[in-house]
């Protein structure tokens, strides 16, 4: 885990803003009512993780062995699979997980998709970077978040 967040942060470091793990727990998946094919829904895989050991103070992380989607952020926790789909574009990151866990935690900081293949926000890549508009707004997000007035 140590190794994926050293990732995370190297693609942060663009805009200034750095993780640190505040503990890492292994936890048992509940017991849910098995997943349809046909069902594009992600709340299956939200509903099989224990939230009773989330954080009050931290943002939650889960990293799922096997799911549809490579990752998702709609509310706690921050879901990243262990097995990421994606294509490679010319300077994006060698570790897809961490890639993935920095670009959900970009939807953490109201960081929206943005196409552009090389960007961290681009779906389905492994592009890390970030325009300055991006690097703004994930500041002033970050400092609201840790409960700093955002500069003007």
């Amino acid at each position: 885990m140590e190794l994926i967040f050293k990732e995370v942060n190297r693609i942060w470091f663009q805009a200034g803003i750095r993780f640190e793990l505040e503990c890492i727990d292994n936890l048992q998946a509940l017991e849910i009512p098995e997943k349809r094919w046909y069902i594009k829904d992600r709340n299956w895989v939200k509903a099989a993780i224990p939230t009773e050991h989330f954080s009050a103070t931290a943002i939650d992380v889960c990293f799922v062995k096997d799911m549809g989607p490579n990752g998702f952020f709609y509310g706690e926790p921050v879901v990243v699979c262990e097995k990421p789909e994606y294509h490679p574009v010319a300077g994006g990151s060698d570790n897809p997980v961490a890639r993935v866990a920095a670009h959900e935690l970009g939807h953490v900081l109201f960081l929206q998709h943005r196409q552009e293949h090389t960007n961290l926000m681009a779906s389905g890549k492994n592009g890390i970077l970030l325009n300055a508009q991006e690097i703004k707004d994930a500041r002033r997000r970050a400092l609201e978040i840790l409960g700093k007035k955002p500069e003007s």
